[in-house]
Formats: C-alpha cells, structure tokens, sequence
C-alpha cells in the first residue's frame, strides 16, 4: 500500500460517467472493480460521478455501503433544457470543433466544474483519476492546482465511434472532434491506461509518454471460481454473450450468429449445436426463429455463473469495435473452450490451436465448431487459455499497475 512517510493515505479523487450501478455489462463491472481495488489498496477516495437524475440516493447509499464517498451530479439531457439554453448550446457547438463531441460536452457543464473545484480545495487529492478519455474538459482545472492526471482509456474513442456508427458526413465531423479529444487526453494526462496492447501502441504513436496496458479490472473474479467441468457430449450448448443488442458490433455478430453459422451447421449435423442467445434489447427486426431452430434467445442471466456451467463452447464473432471485448476475454478466464476472431483479441498474446479456436468469417466459425467437439481439444483449450489468463489479469497484476501508475506521478 502506498502511503507518505508520516503514514498519511494516498488521496485519490475519482471522476467517472454514470455511475456503475447496476454491475451489469462490462464498462459497470470494470469500473466497480476498480473502485473495490483502491478500497482494498487502502487509499483514501471520493467519487465525483454523473447519476441520472432521481438516482442519487441509491448512489448515495451504495459509498456509504462501501465506505467512500460519492458526490453525484445528474445529466442534464436536451429535452429538460429552457428553449434558450437549447439555441445556446446549439451555437456553441457549432463554433468550436471540440465541442462536437457530445460526450465530452457535457463535462463542460457548470456544475460538475464547480464540484470538482471544490474537491480539489477541500479534499486535496494527491492525484486525479479520470475513468474515459473524453473527461478531458475538466482536465484544465486540475492541472491549475499541479494536481497530477491519470486517464484510464475505454478505447480510443475517435476510432471506436466511426467503426460503430459508419463513414458518414456527420459522423466524419464528430469523429473530427473524438480524435481532437484524445490528442489533448494525450498530451495533458500525466499517466494513460490503454485497456489493450493494441491500443497502447496506437496512443504511444500519436505521443503519449507514461502508456500502460490496464485491461478490464473484473477479470481477476472469474479466475477465482472453478473452471468449467469439459464433459463428452452428443449435443453441444453454445453461447453468445453479448451485452446489449443495440450496439452495433454485438448486433453484427448475432446476425452472423442466427443467419449464417447456425443454419449451415444445422444442416450439416442435425441437432449437435444449441445456440444460446445471451444480453438484452434484441432487435425488433432480427426473428431469431425464422432462421433455424437450434437458436435460443435467453436474454438477461441474472445467475450467469450457474447457466454457464451448462454450456460447453463460448462462440464469439468480432468484426468490428475497438476496446476490449469481455464476451471474449470472459469465457477464456473462466476455462470455457473459445471460439472467436483474431481481431477481437486487440494485441493481447492468445494463440490459435493452443488457446482458443479462430475463425474469420462464418464458414471457418463452422468448421471450427466441428472441429472443437473433440474432448482433448477442448481440455487443452480450457487448461491452457485459464493459465494464460491467471499471468495477464490476476488480482496482483492489476493491483501491481496501479501502484506502479501511483508511484510515478506521487511524489512521497
């Protein structure tokens, strides 16, 4: 634990988006992980976070149950807005390039200014922890108190955008203004988490300095439970796992899923692959059954790790979608044998045949699915990706970047 000489804790302010409640998908799992870790480190913290509005004594409730505290400010959405602050908004966007970003807009907002500059005059923090790169308008007002900066990146939030959203115009212009975000995340944070190697070397490219590799902060958990109990099968559960449908990457990859991969192995052998649909917001055009019979939609899991016990093989295309995808690195920690696309693993050293299955388009998913029923290849598979995962993201790894992180911006 890092602590000053006269044993004084190590303060640290946190700023985040909306808070991680309810822990569901990974962006919630990642940053509750990481708040339980500065607990667990010892570290003196507050939490400066958007809540909606309505929400704020369950906030509330949840820092006082883990003992920190957390200082809420709601989002203020467009429609909750007077008809003149709308035509001043939309004229102030319109001017400056750098406020084309409506994600980090709305970190211009007057009141969540005026509590962090009361944080930092009253709590004094040793150093300020900016959970999402596109936070970078509050960052001016801590470099005025020579407050140290340490930005934990979701992804590199110029490309992930257009590789959501496509190539067009607007969406050209806005990404215009994400990239222009990054570059001042990158020259004014004093310490910047990429979440992959792959990224790292795309900001390390673009000039930052003081670059780690901090993957999503959650996986250590699923190393501590058994690994899945590999059994021989006549008939196969598969499973994607994606969290919501609405973003674009997870919806691509259960259309590949449902339309291509699950029919042709249907008609190929009969019966032998189950395919369980996991996450929420299934879109409305996408009828699952009208493409084969072997798709089940489950939705949301509330007991994921007793429902995984039942399945034999994560099944997890990535065609497109930067960060670090947990439907991937999930199943790997949990020793489910794995089949996905060498994109998705964004750097991180997993190896075909020996880690997992790859597969680049929906007739080699295919094969691999054949392939993967046999028994060693899915015990080799299981063994080999769980201890592959224990030297990556174990608890002491990710608690060992942190400190490391601390250590070279806090002068003790």
């Amino acid at each position: 634990m890092l602590l000053f000489n006269n044993m004084r804790k190590i303060k640290i302010l946190i700023i985040t988006p909306k808070f991680p409640f309810p822990v569901r998908g990974a962006c919630e799992q990642d940053r509750m992980s990481g708040l339980e870790i500065f607990i667990g480190l010892g570290y003196e913290i507050r939490v400066i976070s958007k809540v909606i509005s309505g929400k704020e004594k369950v906030v509330s409730d949840i820092g006082k149950n883990l003992g920190i505290k957390i200082y809420s400010v709601p989002y203020k959405f467009l429609e909750d807005l007077s008809f003149l602050k709308k035509i001043t908004r939309y004229f102030r966007k319109i001017i400056n390039p750098l406020f084309w970003d409506g994600a980090s807009y709305e970190y211009r907002d007057k009141e969540i200014i005026n509590l962090l500059e009361y944080q930092l005059d009253n709590f004094k923090p040793d150093v300020v922890w900016f959970e999402y790169s596109y936070l970078w308008p509050l960052y001016k007002f801590v470099k005025k108190k020579n407050i140290p900066i340490i930005t934990r990146s979701l992804n590199f939030e110029a490309i992930h955008f257009l590789e959501e959203m496509g190539f067009g115009f607007l969406n050209l212009i806005k990404f215009t203004s994400k990239f222009l975000g990054e570059i001042i995340t990158i020259h004014k944070t004093d310490v910047l988490f990429s979440i992959t190697p792959k990224e790292a070397k795309l900001y390390k490219k673009f000039g930052a300095k003081n670059t780690f590799v901090l993957p999503l902060r959650s996986l250590f958990k699923y190393l501590k439970l058994q690994p899945l109990q590999i059994k021989e099968r006549k008939k196969f559960n598969v499973f994607f796992m994606g969290s919501t449908y609405n973003v674009p990457h997870n919806k691509k990859a259960l259309e590949m899923i449902v339309k291509y991969i699950a029919p042709k192995i249907e008609k190929i052998m009969p019966g032998k692959f189950i395919f369980n649909i996991l996450g929420t917001k299934l879109p409305k055009d996408l009828d699952i059954k009208s493409f084969s019979k072997n798709v089940i939609y489950r939705g949301y899991i509330e007991d994921i790790d007793e429902f995984l016990k039942n399945m034999d093989i994560a099944l997890v295309p990535s065609l497109f979608g930067a960060g670090m995808q947990q439907k991937i690195f999930e199943p790997l920690c949990r020793g489910i044998p794995t089949i996905t696309s060498a994109r998705g693993l964004a750097g991180y050293p997993f190896k075909d045949n020996k880690h997992l299955l790859l597969a680049s388009n929906d007739n080699e998913f295919v094969e691999k699915l054949i392939k993967i029923k046999n028994i060693k290849l899915r015990k080799l598979l299981s063994e080999n990706s769980r201890n592959l995962c224990k030297s990556l993201f174990s608890e002491s790894n990710t608690k060992a970047i942190i400190s490391k992180s601390l250590d070279l911006v806090i002068k003790t």
